[in-house]
This record gives structure tokens, C-alpha cells and sequence, in this order.
């Protein structure tokens, strides 16, 4: 399935404001940094206007970022004891201190909202009154960024909803998300962010790296469909999401990886994963049309690659991501470079000791993206060797080749559908 193509010409056409030299990644503590990754203070964010004190931006800061003290902080954070890189070093980790605290968040994918105090309540209910009618007429003629301050705000309701915190802000989230809904037409001919990424001579991520069916130049790659976790759960996360696998060895291997269809899970070790084996996934935003209606639109804001480049054993001189055997390339798109229609600045690279504060358990854990990922994908200090940190080579996952390539994005409104009932039921 690929969505409608929709050429750069077509996003700029919005009011878009002249490319400035201060993007969200540029306000990130650089790599080599203790605090590489986070957010530089203070936070100078304009994802959705030039003005810092748009109440697009105002609201954005209100929910997207925060100052407090992480509940855990993982060893493998500058600035701790030093760490080897030897078995169980994924789990090291201690409590989080009043010495911990810091901005997080940002112009990124990870959502650091906890809750909010009266005061801070109370200026968010304030900024969403002020988004009027005009105020979002204006934030409608650029599409995309209408659609991305929807999921924001919708992501900030489920949030809320899930720690039952400011349950009386849930309502009026919903609403200011919902009056953000554009007509079905127009969300079918949104941008296809990765696409106009990877277009031109000098693609902002590796085109040779991903699938021909998502702009890129590899071959071989086939989508899959599989049962996923909550972390994949669009009631949860308001994305689709999509994988794709190659195998070394073309098509034919990769079906022999996969369990046939109908067949019960085996009981003993998996399929081993040979080296080269790739994974790319790709997430995307879901929006509410103005009929309440849940639409995957081709808005890409996530895309992962994993790759089995060796077997040698965990130490510090395995020179890739996870230190035994597996690399990964992570890029996440910024909304100011979407606001201000430069394709090579959609997406920001995120790097293996980048810092976030990461809440995919349910507890705000500080700790680099090496430490956070390979908590379930490594090679080494593990049950399943031979899968190679591939967990959707799992029998019960059920992974199996695409038909459609819409089967994800059905899922995913169906899902997000579920989540808008219960926000639908907060009064």
C-alpha cells in the first residue's frame, strides 16, 4: 500500500517562514556531552510558528517538556560508575535523587509528561482556551503540522488518563485535538515525510539502508504483519506502525524464518538469525479527520533499522550498538524541520549514547538509547541467542508476510478508535 505521493512543492505551499540555523536538534547537547541528547536550557522551542510564544509552541513546552527527577537512573548514564560492558549490564541501575532532576523531552518522540501542579494546570487550561477558532484556522493551513499538534494533545490526554492525573484537563484536550481535525481529503494528500527525506542526490538518511517500498533503494525487504506489544499499540502510542525484514539469502530464506500460517508454536529454540539479517521499522502518525474519524496518514515520524553485523562475543571492542553484534540507526522527525519545509531537516539522527528519559515500562528511567534498546535486543545474556535480539522471530509472534501493506494501518485506527472512546467518555 502506499499512501498518496505528495511532492515538496505541494507541503511548502503552506505559509511556511524563510530556514533559520536554530532547529530543535541544534538546542540538544551535543554527542560527547554528559547531558548528550537532552534538551539545552533554557528552551528556545518553535516547532509550530517562528514566534517562541505562539500558544502552539506555549502549549507544546507545557506538555512536551519537563523538569523533575527521573524515578531511576541507569548506570550506563556519564557520570556514573564506570561501567564493563559484560553480561547484566543492561539492568544496572539505582534509584533517581533530587540530584538527578533536569529538563526532558522536547522536539522528539519521547512524551516526559507526569502530571501537572495547580499552577501549571492552570496556565495549560489558560493556553487552551486561547487556541480559538482563528488561532487554529491558521495552524490548518499548514496540514501536516495541524495533524502533528492533534496527536501532541491526544497524546497528552492518554497520558494523563493512564497516570489518573488533572483528569479534569482530559476533556478539554480532547476537544482542542478534535476542533484540529482536517476533512478526509485533505489528510490524503499529506506529505509523505520519509519519502521527500530520502529524495534528491544527498538523502538525510540512508536510502541504500531501507525498503524500495518506503522511498528507499534496498531490495528484498518484505513487510510483516505480527502480534505486538503495547509499545506497538496505537491506542497507547496514536502511530501506526510497519516492519519490514531481508534476509541475506533473498525471499525464500526469510520464509523459512517465519512460522507457517496455522501452524502451533514449536516448543525449543527459535530460528537462527544469520548475519546481514535486517529489520527496519517505521511508525506514523494516526489523526482524527473532522468527522471523529481515525486516519494513518503518511506523516513518518519514527524509523529503526536493526542489523545482525556479527556473533563476537560482548565487550567494549565489539564495536557495534549493543557492544555484541548489533547495530541500529534511529532518526525521529522534528517538528520545526516539517514547519519549515526543508526535507534534509525533517529527521534528527539520534546517536547509541544519546541520553532520554524513557517510560515504555511505566516508570521515567534516564538512560542512554544503547542502554534502552538492547534491554530487548541483544545477542549475548539471553535466552533466545539464536534470534539474535529479533524478538519478532518469536513463534507466538506470529509474524508473517503482508498482503495489502494496509493491514497495520487498519489496526491502528481501530485501535486509536478505542482509545477515542474512553477519552470521549472523560467529563
Amino acid at each position: 500500500m502506499t499512501f498518496a505521493r505528495r511532492s515538496l512543492a505541494a507541503l511548502v505551499a503552506a505559509p511556511l517562514l524563510v530556514l533559520g540555523s536554530s532547529l530543535a536538534a541544534q538546542q540538544r547537547w551535543p554527542a560527547g556531552h554528559a547531558r548528550a541528547g537532552l534538551v539545552q536550557e533554557p528552551l528556545q522551542a518553535s516547532p509550530y510558528a517562528d514566534d517562541v510564544d505562539h500558544v502552539a509552541n506555549r502549549l507544546f513546552c507545557r506538555l512536551w517538556t519537563a523538569t523533575l527527577a527521573p524515578a531511576e537512573v541507569a548506570q550506563v548514564v556519564p557520570g556514573e560508575a564506570p561501567l564493563p560492558f559484560v553480561e547484566g549490564w543492561v539492568h544496572k541501575k539505582r534509584k533517581g535523587t533530587n540530584g538527578d532532576r533536569g529538563t526532558f523531552g522536547g522536539d522528539g518522540r519521547m512524551l516526559p509528561l507526569e502530571g501537572l501542579d495547580d499552577d501549571a494546570a492552570k496556565a495549560l487550561r489558560a493556553d487552551l482556551l486561547a487556541l480559538d477558532d482563528k488561532a487554529i484556522a491558521a495552524l490548518q493551513t499548514n496540514p501536516a503540522l495541524a495533524v502533528h499538534l492533534q496527536n501532541d494533545l491526544l497524546r497528552a490526554a492518554q497520558r494523563l488518563l493512564d497516570v489518573e492525573r488533572n483528569l479534569d484537563l482530559v476533556p478539554l484536550l480532547r476537544d482542542t485535538a478534535l476542533r484540529l481535525g482536517l476533512a478526509q481529503q485533505q489528510l490524503a494528500l499529506l506529505p509523505d515525510t520519509l519519502r521527500l527525506a530520502l529524495g534528491g542526490d544527498t538523502p538525510a538518511l540512508p536510502a541504500n539502508e531501507l525498503p524500495q517500498q518506503l522511498g528507499g533503494t534496498a531490495t528484498g525487504f518484505r513487510e510483516i504483519t505480527r502480534r505486538s506489544t503495547r509499545l506497538f499499540d496505537a491506542e497507547h502510542t496514536l502511530l501506526w506502525s510497519r516492519v519490514f525484514l531481508r534476509h541475506p539469502d533473498g525471499e525464500a530464506a526469510l520464509a523459512t524464518l517465519l512460522p507457517k500460517p496455522g501452524e502451533k508454536p514449536a516448543k525449543g529454540p527459535g530460528p537462527t538469525a544469520p548475519i546481514g539479517f535486517r529489520a527496519v521499522l517505521v511508525q506514523g502518525l494516526v489523526a482524527i479527520d473532522a468527522a471523529g474519524t481515525p486516519r494513518a496518514t503518511p506523516l513518518v515520524v519514527d524509523v529503526r533499522t536493526q542489523t545482525l553485523m556479527n556473533r563476537e562475543p560482548l565487550g567494549a571492542g565489539n564495536a557495534t550498538f549493543t557492544h555484541d553484534g548489533l547495530d541500529f540507526g534511529i532518526w525521529q522527525l522534528q517538528r520545526e524541520g516539517l514547519r519549515r519545509g526543508a526535507p534534509r531537516q525533517f529527521f534528527r539522527a539520534v546517536h547509541a549514547d544519546d541520553l532520554d528519559l524513557f517510560r515504555d515500562y511505566g516508570t521515567a528511567k534516564l538512560t542512554t538509547y544503547r542502554g534502552q534498546c538492547s534491554l530487548c535486543h541483544r545477542v549475548s545474556d539471553s535466552p533466545e541467542p539464536e534470534l539474535a535480539g529479533f524478538p519478532v522471530l518469536r513463534a507466538h509472534v506470529q509474524a508473517a508476510f503482508a498482503v495489502t501493506g494496509d493491514e497495520r494501518l487498519r489496526l491502528a485506527e481501530e485501535q486509536v478508535g478505542k482509545l477515542l472512546g474512553k477519552l470521549r467518555a472523560a467529563n
